[in-house]
Formats: structure tokens, C-alpha cells, sequence
């Protein structure tokens, strides 16, 4: 085995994702598996006639890259990984089963998240209910806005109140709360009833000093910049977003430019250059190393170990200490190892959408990117290149094909989970990522120099540059948010069209590597006369390969014409109403379209408009009004695009009849 950690991290991930969906130990699949492969081993052994497509003849390729001990390594990972998550599993349902009121001791561990009626906090149990069963679990307290003083981080308290079950999935393929707090380590949450501090500064020194440096460079950005502005650089520098306005984080999301607001391998690398700069000549590379890596730490605690950052960081250090050592930095081996430790920390971070874009974007660039830059490299570009030899103008254009090619590697892995977890697709996402991509540098590196001068109370001097980058980058996400096919509604795949989908990428990624490879091997060679052998084939028996593909086709088609079972849905949107009728002939019919009465949720876009994308819906042919308060015809109704504009005007002339 070339790389261990890689076999290691393939075989926990197998084992999680079993331990999930299957809620059993791993070891009943192989013991299916092993006798069912022995049996076609003995099958083949008898077959001995020749024949130039016959499994047997290319399962020998299979065997020079799973071999014994890396079949047996994948099922004792496996085997691990699927016991812990199992484990996991069972300790949180029984606290869903036993717990009702709850009495518990613990320490606060987070700071305030105020929302409109509530106040919440992350508590580190300690004892609940006068038992160390669920010692050093996770809770949310739910605390009712000004009935309280407020906690601060570090505070031991006594809590009473009710134990709430997080709700899960209540929609088809809608938001599970249950997993999402999984991911967060979180089992539930708490009504407060009664509460009291007994301890400040109860959790340890250098959390706490963390978290205190946290607030204060926060506080610092904020007495500085203007709101808009402060809350921006802070979700930029330190990836929290709670305050940042909703319409920006639209844009920016619509804008396919979000990951600028997660801190990621740009800020770290940026971090890495300015401590290289400065101490390389008085410490010497290696010294400047070690504090590189103390720095990044630092940097880790302070930001509160957001997933992203942690990737970033393990993979970072992991690189430094392979130069300190003299040891060359294998990429894949790194990434393989940042995986198994975030996973060995939590399995459940597997559903983490944050986790899923951080390494997908990683793994793409590693895998694509520099086919692409090639890609790129042969496009005539004579105007610039040969006709106008200007350095500036060559720069800039190879740092457009480096953004371009970054990109494209990233969005071409994390678009099947960007469709399954946002319904939306944008095809215009390279030109903001492009203009993103001359800013974000001198965004990060001022955003850093504002925060250190700030500390210092020196922060004028970098205060104006530092909004005008801001505005800057507010208006690229607005621009990018007008763009015509921004943001383009799609229902998501199912498991076989991912399957597809990356085996065709990676297929036709490995196939133009062989025929680019300028000296090839015998195995690059044997595939190149495998292929021009399926052309030879293709080209022989093409007509009747076309005449099966449009007898399939026609045959799906005529199955959308035959008529269905008829079908209704009944959505969940809350406080209000909403049906799903889809008749045998394929006709939809929506009856009323959900609201809310007192609250600024959109249900139609954030409940509605997903629903029936998952459904796979991408046309209302009737909409049906049962009357018209607010909980059946609030924004859910005027959210789906396709329904026309004549039922929008409709209600609001009734509307104003009504009031009238």
C-alpha cells in the first residue's frame, strides 16, 4: 500500500455511512459478501474459453489496485467506524426516551444568539438529572428574551425546564434538525424554566482566553466599521455570519461566491505568507515554521474549530511539518488524514453541508484543476499573448486562467450537492468568481492588517481601503445576483444519477490524462487500444445501438403519457395549510400555499418551493385558493415562479377589496 491513510479513510467512511442508513454492524455485509465472490471465483476457473470482453480478462486490473492487505484494512476501518456510529446512535435516542423535565449542571459554552423571542445557548452537561450518564453531552438552552440576565461564556449553571426532541424531517427530503444538530454534537434543546449561575470561568483557560480574544477583536470590528460592513469582515476573518444581513447572504449565495464568507485554505495560506515574510529572515525557514504552526493554531481556537478552518489548518501543518522534517507532502495522504480526524472527532459530520463543499472543493482542485489549466493554455489567445507582449496583461491573464481553472475543478465536484442541498444550479458562476478572484486577495490580506491594527487602536489607517474592498464585494454579489440564469431552479438527483455522474467526470478526466501522457505505459497503452477497439465496435453495430437508444426513449416517454395512480400530498408549512395534487395525467394542482401570521419566515421559499423541487415539480398547472388569510395565501403562494401572474394579482385586488 503506497498510501495507508487513504485505504484507512475510505474504509471508516464505508463503515459510517452503513452504520447509518443501515443501522447494523458492517460485518453481516462482508459475511454475505465472502462466500458470494468465492462462488464467482469458482465460476470463472471453469470458464475457460477465450473471449476479448469477458470479466475475468479485465478483473485482473481490479486486482493491482485491491489487494489483500488493502481489502483487509478497509474492513477493520469499517468494522470501527460503523460500531461507533452505532454507538452514537443509541446514546442519542435513549436521551430522546428518558428525559422529559430535566434538572441539569453545566457550563456555557458559547456566546449569546439572540432571535426575535429567544435567546440561546450551547451548555457542556455535566450532570443531568443527578446522573453522570450524559456527562460531557451538548444541549441548547431556549431562554426567553429579558426574563433572564444574560450568561456569558465559561458560567456553570443549574438549569430546570423541559427536554425538547429536535423535530425530525417533516417534508419529504426536507430540513432533519435532528442530524443537523448531530453535526454540531447537539442532542436536543431546553425550555428554561428556572436557572442559576453558580460559577464564572469554569471551563478551561485556554478556551476561555480564546473565546475572550474572539469577542474582543469582534467588538473592535464593530466599534470601527459601519454594521453592514463590520458584520461582512467578520463572517470573512473569523467564518460567523449570524449577524450578517439575510439579503447580503443571498446574494453572495445566488452569486455561487459564498465560500468567501467561510474561512478556508485562501485566509490560511495568506496567514502563511505573512509570518513567512517577516520571520524568515531573522528565525530562519525552519524556526519560522514551528511558529507558523503555533499561529495556526491559535487562529483554529479562536475561530472555534468551524470545519472548514480545521481542514485547512490540518492540512496546512500537516505540510509544514513534512518541510521540517524533510519529507516530501503527499496531497491525497494529507487530505485522507484531515478526513479521519474530523470523522474520528464526529462521524455525523458526513451530513455537514460545509464539510461535504470544504473537501469536494479540495479533492476537485487536486484532481482538475491542472487538466483544466492545460485545457486552458492551448485556447488562442493570440490578441494578448503574442500581439500585445506586455508582463501586466500575461499576469493577468494567467491569474484569470488559475481562478478559472480552480473553479471550474471545484464546481465540477460539488455540483450534484450543491443541486441536492439548495435545488439550484447558477452556469454564470465563473464570471463572479473571476471578479471575486481579483479582490479576494487584498481583501483577506487588509481584513487581516485591519484586525491587528485595530488591537492597537490603529486601525484609521487601513479604515477606507478596507470598506471600499467591502463595497466592492457586495456589489459583485449584486451583479451576480442580476445576472440573467443565475440562479436556476432544478430538482435534485437520486443516488444512481450521482453515481453516474462522477464515474463519467472521472472517466473522461482518466481517459484524456492517457491520451496527454507524453510518455506512455504499457497500461496506458493496452486502455488506448481497449478504446479504439469500443469505436471499432460502435461504428459496426451503430445502428443498432441507435435504434435501442430511441426505443428506450420512447418508451420512457410513452410511460409519462400512461396514466398514474393519483396522488396526494399533504405539506407541512407550519402554522397554515398546503395540499399536493398530482392527477393521473400528470396534471399538478396546488390547494393554498401555506403562511405565517406573525412571523418573517418565507415559508414558500424556504419550505414550499423546496418541497416541490424534491418532488421533482417544476410546473403548477392549478392553483386553488380555500380563502384568504395569511396562513394559506402568505408568501407561500407567490413563491413559485411558474405560477402565473394573473393568481398574484388575483388575490392582492381581494385583498384590497377586503381591507376596504
Amino acid at each position: 500500500m503506497k498510501r495507508p491513510l487513504v485505504v484507512t479513510t475510505v474504509g471508516y467512511i464505508i463503515g459510517i455511512v452503513w452504520g447509518l442508513y443501515c443501522n447494523c454492524s458492517i460485518a453481516l455485509l462482508y459475511a454475505i459478501i465472502f462466500p458470494i465472490s468465492y462462488l464467482i471465483k469458482l465460476y470463472f476457473k471453469s470458464k475457460k474459453k477465450f473471449k476479448l470482453f469477458s470479466i475475468k480478462r479485465y478483473f485482473r486490473y481490479v486486482k493491482l489496485f485491491i489487494k489483500f492487505n488493502i481489502i483487509i484494512v478497509i474492513i477493520i476501518s469499517s468494522f470501527i467506524s460503523s460500531t461507533v456510529v452505532i454507538n452514537q446512535n443509541k446514546k442519542y435516542n435513549n436521551l430522546y426516551l428518558d428525559i422529559k423535565d430535566v434538572n441539569l449542571t453545566g457550563i456555557i459554552v458559547s456566546n449569546l444568539q439572540k432571535k426575535e423571542t429567544i435567546s440561546n445557548y450551547k451548555i457542556k452537561v455535566e450532570t443531568l438529572n443527578n446522573s453522570n450518564k450524559f456527562k460531557n453531552t451538548y444541549l441548547i438552552l431556549n431562554i426567553k428574551n429579558n426574563s433572564y440576565t444574560t450568561l456569558e461564556y465559561g458560567d456553570r449553571v443549574i438549569i430546570k425546564g423541559e427536554f425538547i426532541k429536535p423535530h425530525i424531517q417533516r417534508n419529504y427530503k426536507g430540513f432533519d434538525y435532528k442530524e443537523f444538530l448531530k453535526t454540531k454534537k447537539v442532542y436536543g434543546s431546553i425550555n428554561v424554566s428556572n436557572m442559576q449561575v453558580i460559577g464564572k470561568n469554569c471551563t478551561n483557560c485556554v478556551f476561555m482566553t480564546a473565546n475572550t480574544s474572539l469577542m474582543h477583536i469582534k467588538n473592535r470590528i464593530q466599534a470601527t466599521l459601519p454594521n453592514k460592513y463590520s458584520n461582512l469582515l467578520i463572517a470573512i476573518m473569523l467564518g460567523d455570519s449570524l449577524e450578517l444581513d439575510k439579503d447580503i447572504k443571498q446574494n453572495f449565495r445566488d452569486s455561487s461566491i459564498t465560500h468567501i464568507l467561510s474561512v478556508s485554505g485562501m485566509h490560511i495560506a495568506y496567514i502563511v505568507l505573512g509570518i513567512t515574510i517577516i520571520f524568515n529572515k531573522f528565525l530562519g525557514k525552519r524556526k519560522s515554521k514551528i511558529i507558523t504552526i503555533i499561529i495556526l493554531i491559535i487562529y483554529m481556537f479562536i475561530t472555534g474549530f468551524i470545519p472548514s478552518v480545521v481542514r485547512a489548518t490540518i492540512m496546512t501543518i500537516i505540510f509544514m511539518i513534512s518541510k521540517i522534517i524533510y519529507r516530501k507532502n503527499d496531497t491525497w495522504s494529507s487530505i485522507s488524514l484531515t478526513i479521519l480526524c474530523m470523522l474520528i472527532y464526529n462521524p455525523f459530520y458526513i451530513y455537514n453541508t460545509g464539510v461535504l463543499l470544504s473537501f469536494g472543493g479540495i479533492i476537485g482542485i487536486a484532481i482538475f484543476s491542472k487538466n483544466i489549466h492545460n485545457i486552458l493554455d492551448k485556447i488562442n489567445i493570440k490578441n494578448i499573448k503574442y500581439k500585445y507582449k506586455i508582463k501586466k496583461i500575461e499576469k493577468l491573464t494567467e491569474h484569470i486562467k488559475d481562478t478559472l481553472s480552480i473553479t471550474i475543478a471545484v464546481q465540477i465536484i460539488i455540483m450534484p450537492i450543491l443541486v441536492n442541498y439548495f435545488n439550484t444550479i447558477n452556469i454564470l458562476f465563473i464570471i463572479t468568481n473571476i471578479l471575486l478572484g481579483l479582490i479576494a486577495a487584498p481583501i483577506v490580506i487588509f481584513g487581516f492588517l485591519f484586525i491587528i491594527t485595530s488591537l492597537v487602536n490603529s486601525s484609521q489607517i487601513f479604515l477606507y481601503p478596507m470598506i471600499l474592498l467591502l463595497q466592492l464585494l457586495i456589489t459583485i454579489s449584486k451583479i451576480g445576483n442580476n445576472l440573467p440564469l443565475n440562479k436556476i431552479h432544478i430538482k435534485p438527483l437520486n443516488l444512481f444519477q450521482i453515481i453516474l455522474y462522477y464515474f463519467l467526470i472521472f472517466t473522461i478526466n482518466f481517459i484524456y490524462k492517457i491520451y496527454m501522457s507524453k510518455v506512455p505505459s504499457s497500461f496506458e497503452y493496452r486502455i488506448r487500444n481497449i478504446i479504439s477497439l469500443l469505436k471499432y465496435k460502435f461504428r459496426k453495430c451503430r445502428r443498432k445501438i441507435i435504434s435501442a437508444f430511441l426505443i428506450i426513449c420512447i418508451f420512457l416517454s410513452i410511460n409519462k403519457i400512461i396514466p398514474q395512480k393519483l396522488k396526494i400530498y399533504f405539506i407541512d408549512v407550519g402554522q397554515g395549510d398546503s395540499t399536493l395534487i398530482v392527477t393521473p395525467r400528470n396534471k399538478t394542482i396546488l390547494l393554498d400555499g401555506g403562511g405565517s401570521t406573525n412571523s418573517s419566515f418565507d415559508v414558500g421559499k424556504s419550505t414550499l418551493l423546496p418541497y416541490l423541487l424534491n418532488r421533482g415539480i417544476i410546473q403548477i398547472d392549478y392553483a386553488f385558493i380555500s380563502h384568504f388569510d395569511n396562513d394559506h395565501i402568505g408568501r407561500g403562494i407567490n413563491c413559485y415562479g411558474r405560477i402565473k401572474s394573473w393568481v398574484c394579482s388575483y388575490l392582492q385586488t381581494r385583498r384590497k377589496k377586503r381591507k376596504l
